[in-house]
Parts: structure tokens; sequence; C-alpha cells
């Protein structure tokens, strides 16, 4: 009814939140419904609620003597301004970004985390495209430490795949049978993920690491050399054990086979392109009846700058792929 300014509306809202800081959990509950009312009724806007909020997180260091839980009780007001569609958590990390207020922005995830179901969170975080490594001090800036750390925040449902990489690879180590790795994927992956590239992508990475860590990779082997040919059968013998993983996951789903065409070119990039290896594997591939012969055509046609190394990935196939088309082109005409 004032119809305040809205040059003063962020100071409002900082008033609201630092007054209430030294109160009862339901009073900060009380301001934040306030702000919520004041959003819906058009009086505030998110940008006048980051404005009084990034006023707050200024204070935080010197509040901290008078408040000792003043960054949980800051985090509260920020979930349940995200929970309350008062601002996104694109918006919410502004003033967080390059691990500023540390770990203040993780401590708005947790709180958030008992305010609302993990599959609203996921999306929400999702939707926002942030980039939680940018979010921590430099020295954790890798995923290994961050998945550490959600870990220990019981935030690590936000990056699910993450777990599987680290944890998949673990496995292989400790027992790496096609029963045992399928096993552990049916237990500890959800399903909805199986046709995710990203999980495939991860698959396809650890199987290759696994069985060209035993052959063609393993100690003491050159990789800029063609490998001997005991060692090339070999390399194929342990990839034909993980045929059966492979259908699976890929039978009659041509997206996910280019995926797996994709992620063999980057494991092969990563490793500077040993010599022969990719076209030994598009050959395993395409012989175990794993990879469709168009979906090699149609990697070839492909222009993707998302992974790295096509040109030369090309260069290694292309004689192979130029007989498969002249293949596929005969057996047409006798059709």
């Amino acid at each position: 009814d004032m119809r305040a300014p809205n040059k003063y509306l962020p100071e409002m809202i900082s008033y609201f939140i630092l007054h209430a800081l030294d109160k009862s959990d339901a009073d900060r509950d009380s301001v934040s419904k306030l702000i919520t009312e004041l959003k819906s009724e058009g009086i505030i806007t998110a940008q006048s609620f980051m404005e009084g909020f990034s006023t707050v997180i200024e204070q935080m260091s010197e509040l901290e003597a008078e408040v000792p839980l003043v960054k949980s009780y800051v985090a509260r007001f920020a979930a349940q301004g995200v929970s309350g569609t008062i601002i996104s958590l694109a918006e919410l990390s502004e003033p967080m970004e390059s691990g500023a207020h540390y770990p203040l922005f993780l401590l708005c995830l947790q709180q958030l985390n008992k305010l609302q179901d993990k599959e609203w969170i996921g999306r929400s975080f999702n939707d926002s495209k942030i980039d939680l490594q940018s979010m921590l001090p430099e020295c954790d800036r890798n995923k290994d430490r961050m998945m550490e750390i959600l870990e220990d925040r019981g935030l690590s449902f936000l990056f699910p795949l993450l777990r599987v990489q680290n944890d998949l690879w673990k496995q292989f180590r400790v027992d790496p049978s096609p029963t045992n790795i399928y096993r552990w994927v049916k237990e500890n992956v959800d399903c909805k993920l199986y046709t995710n590239p990203a999980f495939i992508t991860i698959l396809i990475n650890n199987i290759a690491r696994h069985v060209t860590s035993e052959t063609t990779l393993a100690e003491g082997v050159d990789p800029s050399v063609m490998p001997d040919k005991l060692l090339q059968e070999k390399e194929k013998e342990q990839l034909d054990k993980y045929r059966g993983i492979l259908q699976r996951f890929l039978n009659d789903k041509v997206a996910l086979q280019v995926v797996t065409i994709y992620s063999l070119q980057v494991f092969c990039h990563s490793h500077a392109f040993p010599k022969g290896m990719l076209l030994r594997m598009f050959v395993y591939l395409y012989e175990q009846e794993v990879i469709e012969e168009e979906v090699f055509l149609r990697w070839k046609e492909e222009v993707n700058d998302e992974y790295p190394g096509k040109g030369k990935a090309l260069f290694q196939v292309n004689q192979w792929l130029t007989w498969l088309e002249t293949a596929e082109e005969e057996s047409d005409e006798e059709d």
C-alpha cells in the first residue's frame, strides 16, 4: 500500500533478513513467507531480492561473531527464495561464482534439499547450466575433489553419472568380468540413465581403457608401432568378452551407436591415436554386430566439434569406410 520506490526495495529485503538472523527458525521462516508474498504480488522482483541478498552476504564475516550459524541461516533464506520461485538457481549463483563466499552456495543446495525432492532440485540444477566446479575454491576445481565434497554434503545425486564414472572403473579393477560389470550397472545405475549419451560414453571409455591396458596399451608396449599379431588377437578376445553388454545397451539404438563411435574417437585422441587402434576397434564392433553399417557412414559425414580428433580419426579409418560404403551399395543392388 505504501508504494515504496523501487530503489528502496533491495534495502528493505536486506533489512528483513538481517533483523531476522538472530531470531527463531519460525521467525526467519515467516520473513521468507513475507518476501515470497511480496514477489507474488509484484512488489519486488528477482533483481531487487538479489541486490538485497548480496548486501547481506557481504556482511556475513562481520555477523559471524554474533550469529555463529549465519551462513546456514542465510543459505536457508536463499533456498526458500529458489523454492518459492523468487529467484532461479542461476541468479542465486552469480554473486558466489569463482568460489566467492564458499561454501555458501553448497549450503544453499543443502537447504534446498530439505525443502524440495531430489528430482525437482536435479531438474532445476540442470536447467541452470551452472558449472559447479567454478563455484569451488581454485584448489578444489577438479572432478574427483568436487565429487568428494558433494558426497560429504549429501549432494552427489546432482551428478549421478560422475559417481558412476568413478565407481565403474573401480569395479573393473576389482573384478572386470562381464558378469560382474553388468550386475553392478543394473544394481547401481538408474535405468533412466541407460539411454543417456554420457552413460554410454562412460561405459565405452571404461571398456576400452580396461581392454587396451591389458593388451595394446599395456606397460612396455610402444603405441606408435603397430602391435604384433598375437597382441592384436588378445585385444580382440578381450573386447569380445563385452559384446553382450554392448549389445544390451546399443541394439537398435542408432543415436547411442553414434555416441559409441565418437567415444572411441575421443579415447584414441586422448592417447595420441595409437597405431591402428581406431581401425581395429571399428572392425571389431562391425564384425561383432554391435555397430550397424549405416552408423559408421553417418559418423563419417557428420560434423560435430563437441568431440576432438575427428580429422585424424577419419584419416585412420577412411579406407575401411570406403570399403564399407562399397560393400553396402553392392548389398543393396543384390537385394
